[in-house]
């Protein structure tokens, strides 16, 4: 296997087949993929002027409500989001695999591949995986945590040890979860790619792809090492230029309505209300576009590299017919 050649090919068809780049940013945009957390900054300016005492009253019934409301988005936008995820990835799978085939692919092959039982399988192995890795996740997590039980003991000596005791296990923990994702990334995009398009179940590929990992541990160890780096050299990208080019759209799409609302209320909190979520919209929209580009390439490499293994099972259900791209 050419691995360098590999990688260039992905590259050709991330930046040449732009129907990609649509479900690449639904991708981005429902994985949190958006550049990390943002906080908007803080200090002690003294024309935020809140009257003391001033605090309106709320009725029990009414926060309730609120809370509910708020859960039951929450919850919406969960499923949203692995529904977006499952047929966002399915599809690019799909279109990459046509590419190889036929050179061209459309939005509607796309969307006829990812809204499938395909997704609803990719969805499966992800569960599969995600279900055991969060459980040993938060278990772990307690484990690390538990030292701070010595505080209750009110000696200063033990509350010190178990601070310090805290946050040795907490790193170790974050290091040893970091690693457990890495391994598992390699047989989660072959199982992806083995279930959309082998067709086969979550357990069956999961099956396949430790096998196909044991078979071809070179190729996709040497793959997972290049993806690594391009995955470290797109993040330094992203610090230093998707970051502040993010930070001037959401400065100016946020600060403009912003500053109109203070000028006409002269209250800083109307104006951080009304620029606030538009200047957070934006960051979250730019990062995404930002962050979709690496993961077509990403997924575009896995797919390429599972095509090239020996003997893979070609494709058994309907795939897309053949459609001249839109220029």
């Amino acid at each position: 296997m050419k691995h360098t050649e590999l990688l260039k090919r992905a590259l050709t068809i991330s930046w040449r087949f732009r129907a990609l780049w649509l479900f690449g940013f639904l991708l981005a945009l429902c994985s949190g993929g958006s550049g990390g957390n943002f906080r908007m900054p803080s200090g002690n300016n003294s024309n935020f002027d809140f009257p003391a005492g001033d605090m309106p009253d709320i009725d029990p019934g009414t926060l309730i409500a609120i809370i509910g409301l708020v859960v039951c988005l929450v919850l919406i936008l969960t499923v949203v989001g692995a529904v977006v995820r499952a047929v966002s990835r399915t599809a690019l799978i799909g279109m990459v695999q046509q590419i190889t085939q036929t050179e061209a692919v459309t939005i509607r092959d796309g969307w006829r591949f990812g809204w499938s039982r395909r997704a609803w399988r990719l969805f499966l192995v992800g569960l599969v995986i995600g279900i055991p890795v969060a459980i040993v996740s938060i278990v772990l997590i307690l484990l690390a945590l538990s030292p701070l039980l010595l505080l209750i003991s009110g000696d200063t000596t033990a509350s010190v040890m178990a601070i310090v005791l805290t946050i040795v296990l907490v790193l170790f923990v974050v290091l040893l979860l970091i690693a457990v994702s890495a391994f598992i990334a390699p047989f989660q995009e072959l199982a992806w790619r083995r279930s959309t398009l082998d067709e086969q179940g979550a357990l069956a590929s999961l099956g396949d792809a430790w096998r196909l990992v044991r078979q071809n541990f070179k190729d996709v160890l040497v793959i997972w090492l290049l993806m690594l780096g391009a995955g470290l050299l797109w993040g330094l990208l992203s610090l230093f230029v998707a970051l502040p080019v993010a930070a001037i759209v959401a400065l100016l799409l946020g600060g403009i309505p912003a500053g109109l609302v203070y000028l006409v209320s002269s209250s800083w909190l109307a104006a951080a209300i009304t620029g606030g979520p538009l200047a957070l919209i934006a960051l979250i929209l730019v990062m995404s576009a930002a962050s979709a580009f690496f993961l077509i390439f990403q997924s575009a490499v896995w797919t390429l590299m599972y095509l090239e293994l020996p003997n893979p099972v070609l494709p058994t259900g309907e795939t897309p017919a053949p459609q001249v791209e839109a220029q």
